[in-house]
């Protein structure tokens, strides 16, 4: 398994993780968990044909553990443009950090109260992923439940904010 971990290997993985990430953290933190744990299990993935698939739902794991951590932050932007970074709630009181409009915040606190599946779904859909990247994260079967779980969340959103 360790040839198949070649240079090569690592700088494919390097690749799939900027996209993973897109700007929002170091690239060879989730390369590296992912060469951590193929290695630590060798014996389960040693056979494995696609052992870079393997790497990449390691490495997808591994960034939203992170968010799910409160590693990340989230970009929203005020009234007039200017980006504003929100820390999240388990971190800091969110109206310590910022002031945002009451729309923005009745937003937010709306989004709290939603379930954990539509909290991911909301902030992956906000990330800009694709719903095929969105289907890798969340590691659903069919492309067709995370369109439906996005409009569902969407729509329970909508009515919530009503």
């Amino acid at each position: 398994m360790t040839e198949k971990l070649d240079e090569n290997f690592i700088k494919s993985l390097v690749v799939i993780a900027l996209g993973i990430m897109r700007g929002k953290g170091d690239p060879y933190d989730l390369v590296n968990g992912a060469m951590e744990y193929l290695i630590s299990n060798k014996e389960k993935y040693m056979d494995h044909p696609n052992i870079k698939a393997i790497a990449v739902l390691k490495m997808k794991g591994l960034f939203i553990d992170g968010i799910r951590k409160n590693q990340k932050m989230t970009s929203m932007t005020d009234d007039e443009g200017n980006d504003l970074q929100i820390v999240d709630e388990k971190q800091a009181d969110i109206s310590d950090k910022i002031s945002l409009s009451d729309e923005c915040s009745k937003v937010l606190s709306v989004i709290k109260t939603m379930g954990e599946k539509c909290q991911e779904v909301l902030m992956l859909a906000s990330e800009g992923m694709s719903m095929q990247e969105m289907q890798e994260v969340t590691q659903v079967k069919s492309l067709g439940t995370v369109l439906s779980r996005l409009s569902n969340c969407r729509k329970e959103l909508k009515g919530l904010l009503a």
